[in-house]
């Protein structure tokens, strides 16, 4: 078992009595989340265990420890181990300028329908059965769907060329996985509307932002109209400067989502989508004649910081 003393502290927080916050140390939440990702387990699932069962400190670790050993994956001879998957000149000339990358088939066509059925079982859903997608205990968290341990997601997230990417986009390969949801975005209908969030960012704008990035696995072909992921391309390299520009009270998220024009990533199944995390983004109305499904799956650095102030 992997940062013990972290996970423990976690345990603290939320089960002992006698615990006091440490109000000064504003990174323990990031290092127990990193914590949990080391034992593949996604944080939200530890925080309903603790707030749910309240267990002593020795039923925590062996719920750890459990938890750990069912996080299973398949067999995937596409992820060929001898290749280094090294990012060409192009590549990495348009992730400066634009601060995006799309990686072309990462997971093969078969993987991607199993991974579907995994959603689909997941949901008690069926694509035949178009009144089943929406159902509401599907939509009560907008667009995510709290899938995280399914052998053939797990198996998605193990990506060597995924993580390979990640690694030579930040330069080193010091980074750990996050144990991420996946999203569910059927079609717009005359009683169903998009219940994504509009244009935002998912950090503090506080200067400078930090190099971290995103990433999200097309799982269904996806056109700009059926629910394709929207980002402002190259803002990471103007965000500091615009928002010097901006008036003294303004909402920087509120003026973004009003003025600043997002464009889609499209992309067919199997695709990844990397984006840096200083450009605002979000999903969009899928439009089209199917749902749209995509696993998210983020590296970060093992020394990741953010800032103290939310902006």
């Amino acid at each position: 078992m992997q940062d013990w003393t972290i996970l423990e502290q976690l345990w603290r927080q939320y089960c002992d009595p006698a615990y006091r916050p440490d109000t000064g140390n504003r990174s323990m939440w990031r290092r127990q989340v990193q914590a949990l990702y080391a034992n593949n387990i996604a944080h939200p699932v530890a925080l309903q265990y603790l707030l749910q069962e309240r267990p002593g400190l020795d039923a925590f670790r062996e719920w750890i420890s459990t938890s750990n050993a069912q996080y299973q994956v398949v067999d995937d001879a596409s992820d060929d181990a001898e290749n280094n998957y090294e990012l060409s000149a192009e590549q990495i000339a348009f992730w400066q300028n634009n601060g995006y990358l799309v990686l072309p088939s990462v997971i093969t066509a078969e993987a991607c329908a199993a991974s579907c059925d995994a959603i689909w079982q997941f949901l008690g859903a069926d694509l035949q059965t178009p009144s089943s997608w929406y159902q509401s205990q599907h939509l009560q968290r907008g667009l995510m769907a709290p899938l995280y341990n399914h052998p053939r997601l797990n198996t998605n997230r193990a990506s060597k060329r995924i993580r390979a990417a990640y690694e030579q986009l930040y330069g080193h390969s010091d980074i750990y996985k996050s144990i991420d949801h996946v999203s569910f975005n059927p079609p717009e209908t005359t009683t169903f509307s998009f219940r994504g969030s509009p244009l935002h960012w998912d950090v503090s704008l506080a200067q400078p932002i930090p190099d971290r990035f995103q990433g999200l696995l097309y799982l269904t072909d996806c056109k700009d109209n059926d629910g394709a992921f929207h980002c402002v391309p190259g803002f990471q390299n103007q965000l500091a400067d615009w928002l010097n520009g901006l008036n003294p009270g303004e909402d920087p998220r509120q003026v973004a989502e009003q003025t600043l024009q997002a464009q889609a990533v499209p992309g067919n199944a199997g695709d990844f989508v990397i984006w840096h995390q200083a450009l605002p983004h979000c999903a969009t109305a899928n439009r089209g004649r199917t749902p749209r499904m995509v696993q998210y799956l983020t590296y970060i650095p093992n020394d990741d910081v953010e800032h103290s102030v939310w902006i």
